[in-house]
């Protein structure tokens, strides 16, 4: 199973919905893949080489990441978009 971590996409928003030592938790502990879109941590100070660190597999546009994961994590809600 693949849990996907896109970026969050209002205005203002600082958070990302895992950290990379989440991520690695998600992995290790629970035995998932987990695809990261590039650039989702940066407002919240996580580069995306600390997520390739923590054995993320990085995706470059949120179109892909939702087609591939088969859970999605956010901080707020989906938009229809």
């Amino acid at each position: 199973m693949k849990i996907g971590i896109p970026s969050e996409i209002y205005s203002g928003e600082c958070r990302v919905a895992a950290t990379p030592a989440t991520a690695l938790r998600f992995r290790d502990k629970l035995g998932f893949d987990v695809l990261v879109q590039s650039g989702a941590g940066q407002s919240a100070s996580f580069l995306d080489r600390d997520y390739e660190q923590a054995d993320c597999t990085l995706v470059d546009d949120a179109e892909a990441l939702w087609q591939t994961a088969d859970i999605i994590l956010k901080v707020r809600p989906p938009s229809d978009a």
